[in-house]
């Protein structure tokens, strides 16, 4: 089995690639981190109502995606990769992403979790199954009035 740091280091590099697709607004790129050879791909972006499981409605969120936000930025931290076994991992991350949006005035951002399940294909490891956690309700307004207070209020 892979080491954990191996394995870290890894997941780590395709999560890089994956941040600079987004930052580059580089969608099809995207393909390229998934194990296309999968018959039944997962994929659960916060903003979809339902999981996309086949290829087509995954190509297609990511073309609508890149016609509504002509720029982002996102930062990954909080990486931690736990092996199920020789060939597959199970993945936790955190990230932050910024957007020009179409409909918004001004730009937007958030902060967000991912989970993934990686599988290891010869030419590296891949995403297999995605899913985006994002903050309950609750959570988000918490940190809204945390984030409100002034600098120099002790």
């Amino acid at each position: 089995m892979t080491t954990e740091s191996n394995l870290n280091e890894a997941i780590g590099a395709v999560l890089r690639q994956l941040q600079k697709n987004w930052d580059r607004m580089d969608l099809k790129a995207m393909a390229g981190l998934w194990d296309t050879s999968d018959p039944e791909p997962f994929y659960l972006p916060e903003e979809v109502d339902q999981p996309l499981r086949d290829w087509d409605s995954i190509h297609a969120y990511w073309n609508k995606t890149m016609e509504l936000i002509p720029r982002l930025k996102m930062r990954i931290w909080d990486v931690k990769a736990d092996p199920v076994s020789d060939d597959l991992a199970w993945v936790s991350y955190q990230f932050h992403w910024d957007a020009v949006a179409e409909g918004y005035d001004k730009p937007v951002g958030a902060d967000n979790r991912a989970v993934a399940l990686f599988r290891r294909l010869p030419e590296g490891w891949r995403i297999c199954r995605y899913a985006e956690a994002p903050l309950a309700p609750i959570l988000y307004m918490r940190k809204l009035y945390e984030n409100s207070v002034e600098a120099d209020f002790s």
